[in-house]
């Protein structure tokens, strides 16, 4: 009988838990919260490494994309500048190492970019949901739920597929505008003569 049950207990133990992807993350270490582009350099090189990416580095991460640096000093900086830019919504509360969510960065880099997506995101706003399909649809997302979280390295490729995305294509761009320029100013007006 105890066989039985120790049987029992382990199937039931590998039937809840065993297959489940890890949950848990790393806050951002203090010495890669710095804006010295040196130490940015290296957060964006460490991250690569890193098996999940957890929510204090992917906001630090968002905030070095969208601002080109982060003044927060910790975690409830980066969650508050987010919030008052409508990057998050208002109720989100998850703890810094939790793993980050493919939805909450789809939401702030739709909103980042200016995305504004099919009729229900026109319609809702960026919701998780629909910013992540329409992310996936525009190649800057991997395929995934709203719910699965990126490895290290898969949100830095997401980063820079969104920074190409900005840039826009240069190969279809007026010879008149800079590289790297496409979208981000709007085109010169011609001389006047």
């Amino acid at each position: 009988m105890p066989s039985r049950r120790l049987l029992l207990i382990s199937i039931l133990l590998w039937t809840v838990g065993g297959c489940t992807s890890p949950r848990i993350g790393k806050p951002l270490s203090a010495d890669l919260a710095k804006n010295d582009p040196d130490v940015q350099l290296e957060f964006w090189h460490s991250l690569t490494d890193e098996p999940v990416c957890s929510n204090d580095e992917a906001f630090h991460g968002l905030l070095l994309y969208i601002d080109g640096k982060d003044d927060n000093t910790n975690y409830d900086g980066r969650v508050a500048a987010l919030k008052a830019r409508k990057m998050l919504p208002n109720d989100f509360h998850e703890p810094a190492d939790a793993t980050v969510q493919r939805g909450n960065v789809a939401v702030a880099l739709c909103r980042a970019l200016n995305i504004k997506g099919g009729v229900t995101m026109r319609v809702l706003g960026p919701m998780p949901r629909y910013a992540t399909r329409e992310l996936q649809f525009m190649g800057l997302y991997p395929p995934g739920s709203p719910q699965q979280t990126f490895s290290g390295n898969e949100f830095v490729g997401v980063i820079g597929r969104a920074e190409d995305y900005q840039r826009g294509d240069a190969a279809n761009a007026s010879a008149k505008v800079m590289p790297g320029a496409t979208r981000l100013a709007p085109p010169e007006p011609p001389p006047s003569q």
